[in-house]
């Protein structure tokens, strides 16, 4: 058994041998793509097979290059194969992918938040991304069809890519979708190299040892491969980076951002493809390729405050001021005499019968060692038949009592040991909520809202804080860490004080509340709702109510 400490130093060096080597494939990739459009014919040239030459200053001193044609020139006894880098970059990420999704019955691949797909039916998913999408772009691009008319496989691949963006952003976690687009990228580029790209060039090494003729088509087919590897490369090197940024994979609609920002890199990468050749075009391309991504960072922007000069603070704020405005009171409440409460509603909420298994997750190290031994996610959270995080709140029977002020203090939800801490709170109208990371990890804070302003702040550093204030009643805010899937909390925005959520022991109490009779509504998250009748100020001093499970 691996402990945690190894894991994440597995996960670490697996990373920095990934990047070192797709940095040396994706260089020698955009070098080769330069050296093909700045190759000057030379007229006095004597070589057989002759294309072109390039002199280059290096290091203190002059490169002279030359291509030649296989065929008409022969084969040198030193020959350097440019593959390695290709594979071990496919090698590595297949690794990470495998390490870091498919681990720990699938912690961060899954999202219920988006699809209640099972693990098994994730890690499927996953790898037909990967091998089922090449088996799709070689078929396509092996055709006479795509060979003779190439737009139509451009559009067609385009159609792939977007149809699987869509699709695993619509069922597995944003991180996950987003990291295996960019290997089906990869993997659809290192098999270029390894089934077409390398294979056809062998066959003309070959016929040029044997001195035989060389078919030219080998030589032009491979190069198409290779080009398309080339208008990969921008949008693969975002998808790596863009595990940093949740704006981009926790957006709501973030397959359109993937797609956007890809196209983006596409264009530009073309910029550089054209601009000797074609310089109108290549400056079309860049200006597209810019516009694209400033319609990207206009399209994710949520109209926060910036935070960036706080990031290197032990203690930082993030308050929406527009909303702290007094939140009006209904017009029918000037024509109700109001009542001062002095009674309470309490009672337990119980649960019977089997609760749902808990996934068992596979935190961070930093995170696990905040726990002792297993840790579970918390949806369903029974201890000695009682249930905790049931939201009670008054629906009727409360109009004519006093709400009072908002209350000047906070709602706190904290992040803690990768895991929010409550899981559910409630929080009057106007009342300020805080998020805090208490971990020593990177999270972010989205909100999943109708009513209420959404948002999605990154929190970097430990200690981070950030405050909001919902100006509109509902139910539920739910907030949501886009790094890591499975953290969740939501938060119950109530236009009045008469709720409260159970605590370990399932107990619950709403205060200030006037004889008489109520109707109230216990909400769980996965076990639903339901409403009952209570007297306050008669016989029953505290109330049970029962979940049951399966």
């Amino acid at each position: 058994m691996i402990s945690d400490e190894l894991f994440d130093w597995i996960l670490l060096l697996a990373r920095w041998l990934h990047i070192t080597v797709a940095v040396t494939w994706i260089g020698t990739s955009i070098f080769f793509m330069w050296l093909d459009r700045s190759f000057i014919p030379n007229k006095d040239s004597k070589t057989p097979g002759h294309v072109g030459e390039l002199w280059m200053v290096h290091g203190g001193g002059f490169y002279r290059v030359e291509k030649m044609l296989m065929g008409p020139t022969k084969v040198p006894d030193i020959l350097h194969w440019f593959k390695w880098e290709s594979y071990w970059t496919f090698m590595s990420g297949i690794f990470l992918i495998g390490a870091i999704f498919y681990t720990g019955g699938g912690t961060f691949l899954l999202d219920d938040t988006i699809s209640d797909i099972s693990y098994f039916q994730g890690v499927l998913l996953g790898i037909f991304s990967l091998l089922g999408s090449w088996a799709f772009y070689d078929f396509l691009w092996e055709r006479k069809l795509t060979r003779d008319k190439p737009i139509i496989g451009h559009i067609l691949t385009l159609a792939w890519f977007v149809g699987m963006s869509y699709l695993l952003c619509k069922t597995i976690s944003g991180r996950a979708a987003y990291i295996h687009i960019g290997g089906m990228l990869g993997t659809w580029m290192t098999l270029n190299v390894f089934m077409r790209i390398i294979p056809r060039q062998v066959k003309m090494v070959e016929a040029s040892k044997r001195g035989e003729e060389v078919n030219q088509e080998w030589g032009k087919n491979a190069k198409n491969r290779s080009t398309h590897n080339t208008y990969f490369t921008l949008p693969v090197i975002f998808i790596m980076l863009s595990n940093h940024f949740p704006a981009t994979y926790g957006h709501e609609m973030n397959w359109f951002v993937l797609l956007i920002l890809s196209a983006a890199g596409a264009s530009i990468r073309e910029y550089f493809v054209v601009r000797l050749s074609n310089p109108s075009r290549s400056k079309k391309m860049a200006l597209l390729g810019i516009a694209l991504l400033i319609f990207a960072i206009a399209f994710t922007s949520t109209g926060e405050p910036s935070n960036s000069g706080d990031h290197h603070a032990s203690h930082s704020h993030q308050v929406e001021k527009e909303v702290k405005e007094p939140v009006a009171e209904p017009a029918v409440a000037k024509t109700i005499e109001k009542v001062k409460g002095t009674l309470s509603l309490k009672g337990v909420v119980l649960f019977e019968g089997k609760a749902p298994k808990a996934k068992k997750l596979r935190l961070p190290g930093a995170c696990k060692r905040q726990h002792k031994g297993d840790v579970y996610s918390n949806e369903v959270m029974v201890s000695n038949g009682k249930l905790q995080n049931v939201l009670i709140r008054v629906k009727k029977g409360h109009e004519n009592l006093e709400v009072g002020p908002t209350p000047k203090s906070d709602v706190i939800l904290d992040q803690k040991g990768c895991i929010y801490i409550p899981r559910v709170v409630g929080a009057r109208v106007g009342q300020t909520v805080a998020f805090l990371n208490s971990d020593p990890i990177f999270h972010n804070v989205k909100s999943v809202t109708k009513n209420n302003k959404k948002f999605n702040v990154a929190m970097p550093k430990q200690n981070s804080r950030i405050e909001k204030v919902f100006k509109k009643p509902e139910l539920f805010v739910q907030a949501k860490c886009s790094v890591h899937p499975w953290m969740s909390a939501y938060v119950a925005v109530v236009e009045h004080p008469f709720f409260n959520v159970t605590n370990e022991k399932g107990m619950f109490e709403i205060k200030g509340l006037a004889a008489g009779k109520y109707t109230i509504e216990l909400w769980h998250e996965t076990l639903g709702t339901q409403s009952a009748e209570v007297e306050v100020g008669g016989d029953i001093k505290d109330y049970t109510f029962t979940f049951k499970g399966n």
